[in-house]
């Protein structure tokens, strides 16, 4: 897999992270902060990644540029050289920009709850699932969704694989929920992950487990 195929794919990881913390700010009743705590852990370690490719690219950069006909054998000797000077003084990840983005993600979602009471009990947030379980069907199958994406054109939710299957079938097919106002034809790249109702659906399964 090449270099900025990872980065993206930890990027995507990162994010979802990111959504993750809201999310448990948000809706966890029990353990937050301890949650709270391991999705940190994650993201430090995502963030050494970060740093560690960031540096590198850095020093190889100044070590191609300073290479010419008389010292090509000792590129690999100066970025050796150069790698271990720039990361003692770069490696910090709880200062990294997703750190703290992190952070503000889950502050902004404690803030939330304190200001509409989300989580007052997890009853009720199983009452409002089943209050709108419309909106947890896929659209085209009817069934309830697992892996859910969201169309980012007109805000509606799919089965990953029904609705990837439909596009692929049909070069161009509109949002199939009725009365949807969007005339964009769907593409792959307008549908999201949709980290909340993922979020939502465990809770209630986890609901469903302990009653």
């Amino acid at each position: 897999m090449a270099d900025i195929d990872i980065r993206d794919l930890r990027k995507q990881c990162i994010q979802s992270l990111i959504s993750t913390a809201e999310n448990v700010a948000k809706y966890l009743q029990e353990d937050k902060e301890d949650n709270y705590e391991k999705l940190k852990m994650y993201m430090e370690n995502y963030c050494l990644l970060e740093i560690e490719q960031e540096v590198a690219e850095q020093v190889l950069e100044a070590a191609k540029a300073d290479t010419n006909i008389s010292n090509i054998n000792t590129l690999q000797e100066r970025f050796e050289d150069g790698l271990k000077t720039l990361s003692q003084n770069r490696i910090n990840p709880n200062s990294h920009r997703y750190m703290q983005e992190l952070k503000t993600r889950y502050e902004s979602g404690l803030q939330s709850v304190s200001s509409s009471g989300l989580t007052e009990n997890l009853n009720e947030s199983d009452i409002a699932i089943v209050q709108t379980n419309e909106q947890f069907l896929d659209p085209i199958t009817k069934k309830h969704i697992s892996d859910p994406v969201k169309n980012t054109m007109c805000g509606h939710v799919y089965e990953r694989e029904t609705i990837l299957n439909l596009i692929r079938r049909k070069h161009r097919i509109r949002c199939p929920v009725a009365g949807c106002a969007n005339p964009e034809s769907i593409q792959e790249n307008h549908l999201l992950e949709d980290e909340e109702l993922r979020f939502r659906l465990s809770l209630s399964q986890h609901s469903t487990m302990i009653h």
